[in-house]
């Protein structure tokens, strides 16, 4: 892949180099994708000079694709240098203590009188545990508790949904790199609204919208 793909040209085009962070190679690729999406060109253009900027944005894609697949199997952009080796330390076991001098043979205690402390010991185990045994509702002091009340719910991570307003679309995918009457562009994803709610969307692999969907299937049909 590496043979294929000019690296160089990608960094050139987003203007940063191949050891920038992650994030910042990510936002550059956003801006540069706004620059050549066809919509952003002046009006007049012929449709020669049309496809090439469609040509240019593949291309810009590809690399995008490529840099991405890289860095998940090397853990770097292409070109970055690599992260130093931690030298491995050896441990060694630290030595163990003498062993204490075994004292003598203790003297076993007379077996007539074993029988009487067992017998205490376990009398005295059966009054605590009845002393402290729950009442038979399962509560600790007799009030019912409501387990469900008690259990903390996990609250859903909220999803692009069609009919939603601006604002709940803002709260959920940030503010959008440009806003073109109804449509708001996130790189290559957008979403259309109509009258105030959402209609429509596109989630793309490049920049995914939080849903489970490419497509709403309401605009689909």
């Amino acid at each position: 892949m590496g043979n294929e793909i000019d690296f160089l040209e990608l960094y050139r085009q987003l203007r940063v180099s191949p050891d920038c962070g992650l994030e910042e190679f990510k936002q550059a690729y956003r801006r540069r994708v706004s620059t050549l999406h066809p919509d952003r060109r002046p009006a007049g253009h012929g449709g020669q000079a049309n496809s090439r900027g469609a040509q240019r944005l593949q291309q810009l894609n590809v690399q995008y694709e490529a840099a991405m697949a890289f860095r998940r199997l090397h853990g770097r952009l292409p070109g970055a240098s690599p992260a130093p080796a931690v030298p491995s330390q050896k441990t060694h076991p630290s030595p163990r203590p003498p062993s204490p001098p075994s004292p003598g043979k203790p003297r076993r205690p007379n077996a007539k009188w074993l029988i009487p402390i067992a017998l205490v010991a376990v009398g005295f185990l059966f009054w605590g545990a009845s002393a402290v045994s729950p009442p038979p509702d399962g509560t600790s002091d007799g009030t019912p508790h409501d387990s469900d009340a008690n259990s903390a719910e996990t609250p859903a991570t909220p999803m692009l949904a069609l009919g939603m307003s601006p604002e709940n679309v803002r709260a959920i995918e940030g503010n959008p790199v440009e806003i073109r009457d109804d449509l708001w562009v996130y790189g290559p994803s957008w979403v259309r609204f109509d009258h105030g709610s959402v209609i429509d969307w596109y989630s793309s692999p490049l920049h995914s919208l939080r849903t489970a969907q490419t497509r709403p299937s309401a605009a689909r049909n």
